[in-house]
């Protein structure tokens, strides 16, 4: 728990801005969506993946690089450290995955798709975290920290899908 805890602290530091971000990206995707910028949209929708899967992967090369300084920052206990030292990489796998996803709900909820955003929003946050953590854990300790990366690669990749899917059917719209 004590390294968990230590983990949400530090990951805010790169989340906190990327929500940020998220909150500009909205009305920037709605104003295009109502005025039928379809290209305009997706022109944003790839620089705002880039720029947060940007961010998310110099946030994973801080929590690959530096686990044990990062944790020592709030702990110094060796059981502490060694768990971290561990966890925090695994973990920092999803950031990027979590960028992704960020930016992709928040299209949806742009272009007027607020039940997909949400499903995709729910399937990660109780659909896949929870179980997955509870899957994992009887494996062990080591296992339920790929619960993070997991639950983000899928979340992630659905997302992806959802938007190829819907861009086809705007291609055989026009």
């Amino acid at each position: 728990m004590t390294v968990l805890g230590i983990y949400y602290k530090i990951q805010s530091f790169f989340f906190i801005p990327l929500l940020g971000f998220q909150q500009v990206l909205l009305p920037l995707f709605s104003y295009n969506y109502g005025a039928g910028a379809v290209r305009r949209n997706r022109q944003i929708l790839k620089c705002a993946i880039m720029f947060s899967v940007g961010i998310m992967s110099v946030a994973t090369g801080i929590f690959f690089g530096f686990p044990e300084k990062l944790i020592r920052i709030f702990a110094a206990e060796p059981d502490i450290v060694f768990i971290g030292k561990y966890a925090f990489p695994v973990i920092s796998v999803s950031f990027i995955f979590a960028g992704l996803t960020i930016v992709i709900t928040s299209y949806l909820q742009g272009i007027a798709r607020i039940k997909t955003s949400l499903f995709i929003i729910v399937l990660r946050q109780v659909f896949l975290l929870v179980p997955l953590a509870l899957l994992f854990h009887f494996i062990g300790l080591n296992a339920v920290w790929w619960t993070f990366p997991v639950t983000e690669l899928i979340a992630g990749l659905t997302g992806v899908v959802i938007i190829f899917i819907l861009h086809k059917q705007d291609s055989m719209i026009q």
